[in-house]
């Protein structure tokens, strides 16, 4: 799964890749909380964007883990400082 970067302007516009809106579309709907946001097509059904979400969620598990090894075998090797 890939991770992307993107900007928002001074005057608030949000800059989505290309590639995305290619297979989003342009019209958006967006469900925000404290600390992040799912954006998805406006005609994908909820069911759907509950799967991918629990995809997304497995695979933020999976970096978080992945993290910790990295941080584990730094501590082991004498790289406290790579935290």
């Amino acid at each position: 799964m890939v991770e992307l970067k993107s900007k928002i302007t001074e005057s608030g516009v949000f800059y989505v890749p290309k590639n995305i809106r290619a297979v989003f579309g342009r019209e958006m709907r967006l469900i925000p909380n404290a600390s992040a946001v799912v954006m998805f097509p406006a005609g994908t059904d909820y069911e759907d964007v509950l799967t991918s979400l629990k995809i997304i969620g497995m695979d933020i598990e999976h970096r978080i883990n992945m993290q910790q090894k990295q941080r584990t075998k730094a501590k082991e090797d004498g790289h406290d400082h790579l935290q």
